[in-house]
């Protein structure tokens, strides 16, 4: 794995307060797995979330499966859950429609809220992978700058 790879899931995990070794080896293998696939869908994204949460402290039925309880997302209702999964379905299907913005995908992504935990992680990863299919390079969101990353979800 390139280092600037490695600094960027460190930095990915840093944002949300995660420094342990365990769970940067399992970005590790997570963003190998993504980095591999050709196309993105619903099983490429739960299966990059069981990888990443592998060893997290979640129910084995929270570990790869979208979310069945409602959430708060920076003080506004996430979609309800019973939607997630056509949700996911059409956010699957714009990767391909606008690869050059990845941004505003980003940001649906975290608006859906798939999942219990792991969101933003997972959501990164996802980012950078359209990143790298539109021929860009990878964008790593540094934990000393979480507050600008915080901005682009505040309209």
């Amino acid at each position: 794995m390139l280092k600037k790879e490695i600094e960027f899931l460190k930095e990915s995990n840093a944002v949300e307060n995660v420094f342990d070794d365990d769970s940067l080896e399992q970005a590790q293998h997570a963003w190998k797995y993504l980095k591999g696939e050709k196309e993105m869908s619903r099983g490429v994204v739960l299966r990059t979330h069981k990888i990443l949460m592998l060893h997290q402290k979640l129910y084995s039925d929270e570990k790869g499966y979208f979310r069945k309880t409602q959430v708060w997302v920076g003080g506004r209702e996430g979609i309800i859950w019973t939607a997630i999964p056509e949700a996911m379905n059409v956010w699957c299907q714009n990767a391909w429609l606008f690869p050059q913005n990845w941004k505003e995908h980003h940001i649906r992504f975290e608006q859906i809220h798939p999942f219990v935990d792991g969101n933003g992680r997972v959501g990164r990863m996802l980012m950078n992978w359209e990143r790298l299919k539109a021929k860009l390079p990878i964008l790593a969101i540094k934990a000393s700058e979480r507050h600008k990353y915080y901005l682009w979800f505040a309209s």
